[in-house]
């Protein structure tokens, strides 16, 4: 017996430390691109002509680039806070309608039986599998027939709810008991209420993972702006053109990357903060014995 339990941790131990190794080379891998941004964000024009002189680190620290990208980073009339409020409302807005779309479809998909239900469930992966390329002539023509190029009304076009998302909450509604709904309903609650103060707030977690994850998407997403609302770019298309359109500018490659850095902040906040919640969330039932 001892020698088993001998063999059992030292059995644990070494799987321990492996995906500890693994862990700190995939934390590497994913932090290391915006430290290498940020130490190019401080460096002046003759640390980059030098040889290797984006892999050094900066002399002297000059945060007063940061400074510039307010004044200086633009895209034609549009300027760093402009860019900004374009990704905040195309990325925030956008993909609340979008979850909010894709709920309200998978919820009767997979809690209730009604005429062609199956044909709805496949116009669901029918969308998806559609690619995007083949797509993206017939799409923008139609876009222009309803009048949203250029225009900030695009935004109701992500509330679908044929997509991938509407895919994924109708795998978890199915995987809630309908034990809640059913104490709903006796309680006098409608379809909709259920829906809205039952199932949604235990679908939580899946709410939260699916919204950060498609906010972030959006939010580096520079081909929507570029396509259909060249006339309100977010940050993903200005630093995308920043380069070419910034010849002449001065100090334009620290101005780059410290666009990049402060572009990151957003994604990098909306996963530090909504992590801990979707963990807690994860591991709360609501069903008492």
């Amino acid at each position: 017996m001892a020698k088993n339990k001998i063999k059992q941790d030292t059995g644990r131990t070494v799987i321990f430390i492996c995906y500890f190794i693994l862990f700190i080379v995939f934390s590497f891998l994913c932090l290391y691109p915006l430290f290498f941004c940020f130490t190019n964000s401080l460096k002046t024009v003759q640390e980059f002509t030098t040889e290797g002189g984006m892999f050094k680190m900066p002399e002297s620290w000059k945060l007063t680039y940061y400074g510039a990208i307010f004044r200086s980073f633009k895209i034609g009339p549009y300027d760093f806070w402009d860019m900004a409020w374009n990704s905040f409302w195309l990325a925030f807005g956008g993909q609340f309608l979008n979850i909010l779309a894709s709920a309200m479809v998978a919820y009767p998909l997979a809690r209730y039986n009604f005429p062609f239900k199956k044909f709805f469930y496949f116009l669901i992966i029918f969308r998806i599998t559609i690619p995007i390329i083949g797509a993206g002539a017939a799409g923008y023509k139609f876009m222009r027939f309803l009048g949203f190029i250029n225009n900030p009304m695009y935004i109701i076009t992500c509330f679908s709810g044929f997509d991938m998302t509407a895919l994924i909450f109708y795998g978890y509604f199915k995987g809630i008991s309908k034990e809640y709904s059913e104490a709903a309903f006796i309680d006098g609650a409608s379809r909709l209420r259920t829906l809205f103060s039952v199932i949604l707030p235990q679908a939580l977690p899946c709410i939260l993972a699916l919204y950060i994850n498609n906010v972030m998407g959006q939010w580096n997403n520079y081909s929507t702006s570029q396509i259909y609302l060249p006339q309100y770019p977010n940050l993903a298309l200005g630093i995308f053109n920043f380069d070419s359109a910034s010849t002449f500018l001065e100090n334009s490659t620290a101005m780059f990357f410290g666009a990049v850095v402060l572009s990151s902040l957003v994604p990098l906040a909306l996963f530090t903060s909504g992590q801990k919640l979707m963990m807690n969330n994860m591991s709360v039932g609501g069903l008492k014995g």
